[in-house]
């Protein structure tokens, strides 16, 4: 199966007993996956590393533990991910003056430099993937993202299997 072979696709994702979240798995795979590749090899960070990044820009003083609550990644791979962010000086890792075991996590200005390197890569990317909706269907779109994003606290608990 190549991936022009569109009625094959379209059978595999209408064919399972998940169709939406397989079709939303499969948009989002095709997604990332070439935009983190491409990430890895120009700037020399992993994807957990990318995704901190993109997090800290928005929220700072955080631990790699909430980051996890918010993303669903595993601890181990966003605590690797804070030290080596720290190691390369695009993050602070600081004490948490009312917790000495937690430490919060601030961008450095080259931290927030190189995310603003690699942005605009992810920013056209997305408009690539939204290319072929209009402006109505966009703006439906952000809204059920929005509200299905919404509702994920109800029902994605880690005992909810």
């Amino acid at each position: 199966m190549t991936i022009g072979d569109s009625d094959n696709i379209k059978s595999i994702l209408n064919g399972t007993t998940i169709p939406t979240a397989y079709k939303m798995g499969y948009v989002l795979n095709h997604y990332r996956e070439p935009s983190f590749r491409a990430i890895e090899r120009e700037y020399g960070i992993t994807r957990p590393e990318i995704v901190m990044l993109i997090f800290l820009v928005h929220r700072e003083g955080i631990t790699a533990n909430d980051i996890c609550e918010f993303s669903g990644h595993l601890k181990a791979n966003m605590s690797r991910a804070a030290i080596a962010l720290a190691r390369k000086g695009l993050i602070d890792r600081r004490p948490d003056a009312t917790d000495q075991r937690r430490q919060l996590l601030y961008l450095t200005a080259v931290g927030r430099q190189l995310h603003g390197r690699f942005m605009p890569m992810l920013e056209a990317r997305e408009r690539a993937m939204l290319a072929c909706l209009s402006a109505r269907e966009a703006e439906q779109l952000e809204r059920l993202l929005n509200k299905l994003g919404d509702h994920v606290p109800d029902w994605a608990g880690e005992n909810s299997i």
